[in-house]
């Protein structure tokens, strides 16, 4: 047993190996997103010191004016990455982990699922391939690093595991409940727009799955809801303070229908870097894969010749799912809510590659020795393309250049503030200068989250800071909090008045909103409940394991 235990163990890191033995090598592949990342682990790190708890203002970005992008973008990376910023690891090498372990885990998790599913070995180790050879996760490890998206999917087979083992048993807390709500809670924290799109197929998995289990169904909401508490500190803000931000109003929200991929972009073989532009025309590729495109022929076959009840919720969500990526959905995108901020549609390719899983092993194990022969071909092929697919470049930097990044990781600068109008923020004037009126200022402390300043004022004055002003900043003047001012030359900026006089002035970047503090209160109590049961379940183990 422990000998299979261990070849295992080899086997999923050798399928590891497929796409991140490039992380081998002095810096980081240069990506679409992957430096955003790097800079995002870098203010995580910041603001957490400077004791914003949770982190939702990334303190040195928007050249120092601060920008709110963790009160909106997936905080799971960021959270995973303070172990090794506390540990003195590099972000590059933080990254790298990060994403290699979230790839394994897959791995792992899809395995325990087709387990569950009762497939053989062989049919297992071929749908485990076809996992690891999916364009999609390829191309966002090598050519996008979006960690957010890799590490959704490598929790989404936990998550079909765990359904699949509360489905049979009786009890409502029972510890694979608790390893459900854990496993839907990261996935929620670890990428928005796929935990969105997961969800959906979530449910539509559980109505053909669970039908009229209603001891499942309970179990089930109880742990969805549970796992939504847990993470209702981000989601509630997220949801609740974005008219606060420009995100509805961006290029990539409003046109996310001119990227529509085309069906011949779909069935396109070449793996190449590039970028996703308006209309049919890109030099980024979209396609499913040879592999994944034989199976989807396949898995129709099947349907017709085997009617395969067990498993057509897959194959249903298969075709779905290539429909969803295709302009003839569009006004289906228009009329559902919050599904327009998907921004490119084609990401639902990763998806494909979860409703593969069981369709992939399925077909393997009821296929004929001819096709199982030319499916093998295939598989040693595209394993070729993508041992043969090389980033485009590496880049390294010293951490100090990640600290002190400048700019905003958005593509769209989708959560700048709306009331923040300042248009010369590249060039960072004093931290803390008087507008209008007279005087001197002295500052004692100034980070980006928050300053400690003395005034010397002559006469009746504005007060500026070099600060775009976002709800939760409050300042407090000789100890009492004071009201802010916008104006057309203050243009979101801290701002305020004071008579003349002296004056000793704080400012802190605080939680005081009601989304944030009913958010983060609920989180807590959730989060402690699944501690206390956690450690009550731990408990009780070890007296039966003494017994």
């Amino acid at each position: 047993m422990k000998m299979k235990k261990f070849f295992a163990l080899v086997f999923f890191s050798l399928l590891t190996l497929i796409s991140c033995h490039y992380f081998f090598h002095p810096g980081v592949p240069v990506t679409h997103d992957g430096n955003n990342h790097l800079v995002r682990f870098a203010n995580y790190k910041i603001a957490l010191r400077e004791l914003q708890i949770p982190p939702r203002l990334a303190p040195n970005l928007l050249n120092g004016y601060g920008y709110p992008v963790f009160n909106y973008n997936y905080p799971l990376a960021n959270i995973l990455s303070l172990p090794f910023s506390i540990l003195n690891f590099h972000y590059e090498t933080t990254f790298k982990i990060i994403i290699s372990l979230s790839v394994f885990f897959a791995f792992v998790g899809a395995n325990l699922f087709l387990k569950s599913k009762k497939f053989k070995r062989n049919a297992r180790i071929f749908s485990l391939l076809v996992f690891a050879l999916n364009p999609y996760i390829f191309t966002s490890i090598i050519f996008r690093g979006n960690i957010g998206e890799i590490m959704a999917w490598s929790i989404l087979p936990w998550i079909f595991y765990f359904i699949e083992k509360i489905k049979t048993s009786q009890v409502l807390l029972e510890k694979n409940l608790l390893f459900l709500t854990i496993s839907l809670s990261l996935l929620l924290l670890a990428h928005n727009v796929t935990a969105l799109f997961a969800c959906i197929l979530i449910g539509f998995y559980l109505l053909f799955n669970f039908g009229r289990n209603w001891s499942a169904w309970k179990k089930f909401i109880v742990s969805f809801i549970w796992a939504f508490a847990i993470a209702l500190w981000f989601w509630l803000p997220a949801m609740l303070e974005k008219n606060l931000v420009t995100l509805d109003d961006v290029d990539l929200t409003l046109n996310y229908y001119k990227h529509f991929p085309t069906l011949s972009q779909l069935i396109r073989l070449p793996i190449s870097f590039g970028y996703s532009y308006w209309g049919s025309i890109d030099s980024m590729s979209f396609g499913l894969g040879a592999l994944q495109l034989i199976l989807i022929f396949l898995s129709l076959f099947y349907l017709f010749k085997n009617k395969a009840k067990d498993n057509l919720v897959f194959i249903l969500a298969l075709f779905i799912l290539i429909l969803g990526q295709l302009p003839i959905t569009k006004p289906l995108y228009d009329f559902l809510p919050f599904v327009k901020f998907i921004q490119f549609p084609w990401r639902l390719t990763l998806l494909i590659s979860i409703v593969l899983l069981p369709i992939s092993a399925l077909i393997f194990e009821n296929a004929k020795k001819y096709w199982k022969i030319l499916l093998v071909i295939l598989t040693f092929l595209q394993l070729l393309q993508f041992i043969k697919t090389e980033p485009i470049d590496y880049r390294h930097k010293d951490e100090i250049d990640y600290d002190a990044s400048s700019e905003t990781t958005s593509v769209n600068q989708e959560n700048m503030p709306k009331s923040f109008t300042f248009a010369f923020f590249e060039t960072k004037q004093e931290p803390v200068f008087i507008l209008k009126g007279a005087g001197q200022v002295t500052v004692k402390d100034f980070f980006g989250s928050y300053r400690h300043y003395l005034l010397q004022l002559e006469e009746k004055s504005i007060v500026v800071e070099s600060t775009a002003f976002f709800p939760g900043w409050q300042s407090k003047v000789n100890g009492q909090k004071i009201n802010y001012l916008d104006n057309e030359e203050i243009k979101g900026r801290i701002a305020y008045e004071l008579e003349a006089g002296q004056y000793e002035v704080s400012t802190r970047f605080t939680q005081q909103t009601w989304p944030r503090i009913v958010g983060n209160s609920v989180s807590a109590f959730a989060l402690l409940l699944l501690l206390f049961v956690s450690f009550d379940f731990w408990q009780k183990d070890r007296k039966n394991k003494k017994q």
